[in-house]
């Protein structure tokens, strides 16, 4: 854990995490861009998930978002379903209901990841949103990307690469990990409180095994040497809370449930969370406060605040 040196004052800050928009668009598409995995995909949504992820409740979430005008958004992937360039146009619109790039902070999902696809059909309607505060304007971010605010450190790791039909699976690779381990020891020097945004979480058997981190073998030894404060990462569809090992002490690891997840499974129904990060005399001090979909009124309640 790291902490606030004696006689230093820091801003408390507000984060915001939402997850899997999964966006489904796929009319006027050409004949030929079904002949790859996305017709796997789009056969689960219409089997399944087309029930399962409704716009409406992601509407919902946004100006439940929205009301609650609090500090920085971070989403942590899947935003389209079948990776299209309407889709990706679609997600962007969400984004801005949300906020500006400099306030919403994006890593992508495997779903965005499903095919591969031209960077201005895909990728480039959320540079803004992806882009750490070294990027100009438009530029594709090398990831791990970083942003500072306040006295927090965002930093973004992409999981998504295309992967053969039936896997959900992604990876981070060595170089990435290895400037990842460059960033956090950076920004543990300076005392900043990091949180890691990732798709797929890193916890061993949070999923199943086509839906793993294949490089979770290779994360944690990072993670135990340099540490975090905080990783935050969606993909299950379901809230969760695990911990995993650091230099000096436990590293908490949260999930988040779908934001368009109209289920009646209380883990798993659509959802938002809102950590409150504050710095103290003995180190910080971190809240976690869930707002999740009522069915019956179909606005998102508060739960009970509680310390992380």
């Amino acid at each position: 854990m790291s902490f606030v040196k004696p006689g230093t004052t820091r801003s408390a800050f507000t984060l915001i995490h939402i997850s899997d928009f999964h966006l489904c668009r796929p009319t006027g598409v050409a004949f030929s861009r079904w002949f790859n995995k996305r017709a796997f995909s789009y056969l689960s949504w219409n089997v399944r998930r087309r029930y399962e992820h409704r716009i409406e409740v992601l509407h919902a979430l946004t100006q439940a978002v929205q009301a609650t005008r609090f500090g920085h958004i971070v989403v942590t992937g899947d935003l389209t379903q079948l990776a299209l360039p309407a889709e990706f146009e679609q997600a962007r619109r969400h984004l801005q209901g949300l906020g500006p790039p400099e306030n919403v902070f994006v890593v992508p999902g495997n779903h965005d990841a499903l095919v591969p696809t031209a960077w201005n059909d895909g990728y480039a309607h959320w540079a803004d949103y992806m882009a750490p505060d070294s990027a100009e304007t438009g530029s594709r971010p090398c990831f791990p990307t970083l942003r500072i605010r306040g006295p927090v450190a965002l930093i973004g790791i992409s999981t998504a690469r295309p992967t053969r039909p039936l896997s959900a699976a992604g990876s981070i690779g060595a170089s990435q990990l290895a400037r990842c381990a460059e960033v956090l020891s950076e920004t543990a020097r300076r005392n900043l409180y990091r949180v890691l945004l990732i798709h797929h979480p890193p916890v061993p058997n949070a999923v199943s095994p086509h839906k793993r981190l294949t490089d979770a073998e290779s994360f944690l030894p990072l993670l135990r040497q340099h540490g975090a404060e905080l990783i935050l990462h969606g993909h299950s569809h379901r809230r969760s809370r695990a911990d995993l090992p650091g230099p000096s002490g436990s590293v908490p690891v949260l999930g988040v449930s779908s934001a368009s997840a109209n289920r009646r499974d209380p883990l798993r129904r659509a959802a938002f969370r809102v950590f409150r990060i504050t710095p103290t005399s003995a180190g910080w001090l971190t809240t976690c406060q869930d707002h999740t979909l009522d069915h019956d009124s179909d606005r998102f309640i508060p739960e009970s605040e509680i310390r992380i």
